[in-house]
């Protein structure tokens, strides 16, 4: 799928004296282009504000467009994807559903699957698949948060989607269920589903998305793997290094990145990457290494980047009504 220019922005209360019910235009998503492929997880990652809930619930068709359009398969040959289109082909799966009462696990899901069209044979297949099988006769109030989420990713997935929508879906798991669920998408990956994550805690995704998409401000900075929005930032790559001993005589280095650091009988240091400084070298001077690490940039670092602000700018900003653009990565400032 592929989306064009897509724009949605919230109206918000802006009263006048003589009409007090006046509206204007407020935080949204505006002009996002990008590309969802078959069997891929993206990471859609920018702080809280910063307007993936809202692109989230646009491809899913549940907040109608204003501007642009989604197109299926081939550009040249589809025709745009109405918002009834997108509803049949994307599973939404929101950051929190109350599942709460005395209704079963399983009739509860057959509830939604009688709106979607499903059989029970198909509830009965995803309430397996999510690992729930064993507890279908369980009261949504019994249901802890790990089993709660696990619920509504069945939900989801009632109308076999081809998308997949996830709005912070590991908000609340501890370690051990979260990594389940991460095992399910891939799961889901195998078989072909395009599958969206959002999320807040960017140091997670690293390691199970094939792509990230870089939002502020209710607009996409960069999208791709993390090395090659790394390399269009102009970020390098640093090396963790440290060693037993006194802090050895680095003067001859010239990519040390920080001082070094001694600690009880070990000494550290930060070095950057510019494709010279080899664990070789150290050896030549007789410096003993314990630890050689390279250190990728961050998403964090990256958001940082390419909106010129820093840590604690990007994490507290909230999105402004007047969606004010920042660099797009290999753009200017506008």
């Amino acid at each position: 799928m592929q989306l064009k220019g897509v724009t949605f922005r919230h109206k918000v209360s802006s009263p006048e004296p003589f009409r007090p019910w006046k509206k204007r235009l407020g935080p949204g998503v505006f002009e996002v282009s990008l590309s969802l492929h078959k069997g891929e997880i993206l990471g859609l990652v920018g702080p809280n504000g910063a307007g993936k809930t809202t692109l989230l619930r646009t491809i899913s068709g549940i907040l109608p467009i204003q501007s642009g359009q989604f197109i299926q398969g081939d550009v040249e040959q589809s025709q745009p994807l109405a918002s009834t289109d997108l509803r049949g082909l994307v599973g939404h799966m929101p950051e929190q559903v109350r599942w709460q009462g005395q209704q079963t696990v399983h009739d509860a899901l057959m509830e939604l699957a009688e709106m979607r069209g499903a059989t029970e044979k198909r509830v009965n297949n995803l309430l397996k698949l999510v690992g729930l099988s064993e507890r279908h006769d369980t009261s949504l109030s019994g249901l802890s948060q790990g089993m709660r989420q696990r619920l509504t990713l069945a939900a989801s997935l009632l109308g076999s989607p081809k998308y997949l929508m996830l709005d912070e879906p590991l908000n609340g798991l501890d370690p051990v269920a979260a990594t389940a669920f991460v095992n399910l998408l891939h799961q889901l990956k195998e078989k072909g589903v395009s599958i969206v994550i959002s999320s807040h805690q960017v140091e997670g995704l690293q390691a199970i998305t094939d792509r990230i998409a870089l939002m502020h401000r209710g607009q996409m900075l960069a999208c791709g793997s993390i090395e090659s929005i790394a390399k269009s930032l102009d970020l390098q790559t640093k090396i963790n290094v440290s060693g037993e001993g006194p802090a050895p005589d680095l003067s001859w280095c010239e990519t040390i990145d920080s001082k070094v650091e001694v600690d009880a009988s070990t000494w550290s240091v930060q070095l950057l990457d510019d494709g010279t400084t080899t664990m070789e070298m150290f050896l030549e001077k007789g410096i003993g290494i314990k630890a050689w690490t390279p250190q990728h940039p961050g998403i964090v670092e990256m958001l940082c980047a390419a909106t010129g602000m820093n840590i604690e700018e990007v994490g507290l900003d909230i999105a402004s009504p007047s969606l004010l653009p920042h660099r797009r990565v290999g753009g200017e400032e506008e």
